[in-house]
């Protein structure tokens, strides 16, 4: 395991003591769990800007439309 040291303002350090009492967690533990919720966050903002690029340039071909209507028609058709 690696030692990483950061320096915080009064405001940050406050608030990962209260958070580290709060969850009855080490503050390094807070850090981890923070750190991965924002590694998540960034991922689905990536995935989110990803689909609308790739809806953006199938709305550019209308043949790429007609093929997704039909698609559409197969969600309603009874199958399971």
């Amino acid at each position: 395991m690696k030692t990483y040291t950061i320096k915080l303002d009064d405001k940050f350090f406050d608030l990962l003591e209260n958070l580290s009492r709060k969850t009855k967690s080490p503050k390094s533990s807070v850090v981890k769990r923070a750190l991965l919720l924002y590694k998540r966050e960034l991922e689905k903002q990536e995935m989110l800007k990803n689909l609308l690029d790739a809806a953006e340039e199938l709305a550019k071909d209308p043949e790429n439309l007609k093929e997704i209507k039909e698609l559409e028609g197969t969600l309603k058709d009874g199958l399971n």
